[in-house]
């Protein structure tokens, strides 16, 4: 007889064999260690098996306690970036507001008025250096 193939091994470990095919495979079994071998192999990893399931679907499963404390660092960085964020912004608009307050206009700064009242002596195809604008001091020296 041929060796035992694995769908009559597994037959043979679960009794699903008939009376024939039993007496047979016995028969084999007493003269073949190699299939012996095969039939221990896969009946000591059935138990293991089932064995790591039962464990698995035991009702006392240890459930270790939840610690959150990547996050409460993250939290943590998170504040000191935004201090130091809102601090930054803060010097540069006083920087800002500072260099406004104490810059000195230019000297002989003009400022050019269009006089509205004088609407028919423009003439649109001068060039505006030629146009008669009002020219009046903005900055007056206190």
């Amino acid at each position: 007889m041929k060796h035992l193939d694995n769908s009559l091994i597994q037959k043979y470990i679960d009794n699903e064999l008939s009376e024939f095919e039993a007496k047979e495979a016995d028969a084999h079994l007493e003269n073949c260690e190699l299939c012996r071998h095969q039939i221990e192999q896969r009946k000591y990893f059935s138990e293991k098996i089932k064995s790591s399931l039962d464990s698995l679907a035991s009702d006392e499963i240890p459930i270790p306690e939840f610690v959150l404390k990547r996050q409460h660092n993250q939290k943590k960085k998170t504040l000191k970036i935004a201090i130091i964020s809102s601090l930054s912004t803060a010097c540069a608009m006083i920087l800002v507001l500072l260099i406004i307050k104490f810059s000195k206009p230019k000297t002989n700064c003009n400022e050019f008025i269009f006089d509205y009242y004088t609407i028919d002596d423009y003439d649109a195809n001068k060039p505006f250096p030629e146009q008669d604008l009002a020219v009046f001091d903005t900055y007056q020296n206190y």
